[in-house]
């Protein structure tokens, strides 16, 4: 190691220049042996091992040497360790999480900075934006608490969600327009609530049926080829909601070969979805592929289905 004679800082051996002071360093070893030495004098070589200058452990706002990978405090030119030059070495920023946090410990200011005076606004303004994060940072914990553990909480989020994706899907598409079926049939019914009921404009009647998820299913049928953009779905029995099982999912398969999912949430209000993959069809089947269970009965109840068609210019 080379120490500095202005400031007796350790530096590399290959260093030029202080890495604490900035002083040029100069070769401080012993002179070489001048004259004539007897041929049987053996002198005492001593070896000197230069110590070695630890790493420092990486802190926020390091340095960091693109030559070792070892931090320097940002004040430094040259690395401490090897001495290579620190004009162009990465700063080591802060995790994002920490930022959130208020600082420990006395700050750090570069050498030459002067403290400046903090009026009794800027600290207002400063605790002010404190408080809001703190708040944004517990109200999204408690939204992901409620989200987790409360059903009834997730299914309104997901109702909102699922209404956002379909108005801003509706903007890129013509407005659709209701269709009528020629003729819809079902698997399974239970008799005083066949398939006719699940699309005849009437929310207080529906269709049930003894549910077996996977082949329960209404098929419907059009007497011209069309094009399905939208379904509105009114599930369960309206009078007496939660005394029959509702379907959670439905699959729609065309005619066409193709087929489009519809993830539905256990609410007696109106559904609204959009429907791709729905071109150029003249029957669609509505598969039953999951069920909200009930206590009282194992029967599903679809109430309504309004299916719309893409305008015809």
């Amino acid at each position: 190691m080379i120490v500095c004679q202005s400031c007796g800082e350790h530096n590399a051996p290959n260093a030029e220049f202080c890495g604490h002071c900035d002083d040029f360093l100069k070769w401080t070893g012993t002179p070489a042996q001048t004259g004539a030495v007897r041929p049987d004098t053996r002198q005492q070589v001593l070896h000197h091992r230069p110590q070695q200058t630890e790493r420092r452990q990486a802190q926020p706002g390091d340095l960091i040497c693109g030559q070792c990978g070892s931090g320097n405090v940002p004040a430094r030119r040259f690395c401490g360790v090897c001495g290579h030059s620190l004009v162009d070495a990465a700063v080591r920023e802060r995790p994002w999480w920490k930022r959130w946090l208020p600082a420990k410990g006395p700050k750090v200011r570069q050498g030459g900075s002067r403290p400046r005076r903090t009026s009794g606004a800027a600290r207002v303004r400063h605790g002010i934006g404190l408080a809001i994060r703190w708040v944004l940072a517990l109200a999204v914990l408690l939204f992901a608490a409620l989200y987790g553990f409360s059903h009834p909480f997730r299914s309104s989020v997901n109702t909102q969600v699922v209404a956002a994706k379909d108005v801003v899907a509706g903007v890129f598409v013509d407005n659709p327009v209701p269709v009528r079926q020629s003729a819809i049939s079902a698997t399974r019914e239970l008799p005083d609530h066949p398939a006719r009921l699940a699309m005849d404009n009437d929310k207080g009647t529906f269709w049930a049926a003894q549910t077996d998820p996977g082949t329960t299913a209404l098929t419907i049928q059009f007497d011209h080829v069309t094009d399905l953009r939208r379904m509105i779905v009114h599930i369960g029995d309206p009078k007496k909601y939660l005394g029959s099982q509702r379907p959670q999912r439905l699959t729609l398969v065309f005619d066409t070969g193709k087929t489009h999912d519809v993830t539905l949430t256990d609410v007696p209000d109106p559904q609204e979805h959009a429907i791709r993959n729905g071109d150029g069809v003249r029957q669609v089947q509505v598969l039953v592929a999951g069920v909200f269970p009930s206590t009282e009965s194992t029967d599903t109840a679809i109430a309504e289905i309004e299916l719309f068609e893409k305008q015809v210019k």
